[in-house]
């Protein structure tokens, strides 16, 4: 029997060097890990559309959605993800962690 898919967009957020990643609620899939920004598509949403709303209603940001950077899907055992990551840039605000447990900028060493 399929799985459902879920369609997921996530953002590439640079800054000074620095990657913008969240920290997931303790209490939902995957609870307490760290991710990159976003959130699944509405219907009717493309991508871009989706991920620009989901980073307003997150981290009360505006971005500018860039290329597609990369494609990646993955079973699990209740659903299969369709993740679109697009490299984005700030254009209006701060990031806060209003629908996720924390906000970090992290470098790669």
């Amino acid at each position: 029997m399929a799985t459902p898919l879920v369609e997921v967009s996530a953002g590439l957020v640079f800054r000074g060097g620095r990657l913008l990643i969240t920290q997931r609620h303790a209490t939902v899939h995957l609870g307490g890990l760290w991710e990159f920004p976003g959130g699944k598509r509405e219907p009717g949403e493309t991508f871009e559309v989706a991920l620009v709303r989901e980073l307003r209603e997150e981290l009360g940001v505006e971005v500018v959605v860039g290329e597609l950077f990369d494609t990646v899907e993955h079973a699990y055992p209740e659903r299969t993800v369709l993740l679109k990551f697009f490299l984005c840039r700030l254009s209006q605000g701060e990031p806060q962690a209003i629908d996720c447990a924390a906000v970090k900028w992290v470098s790669h060493a």
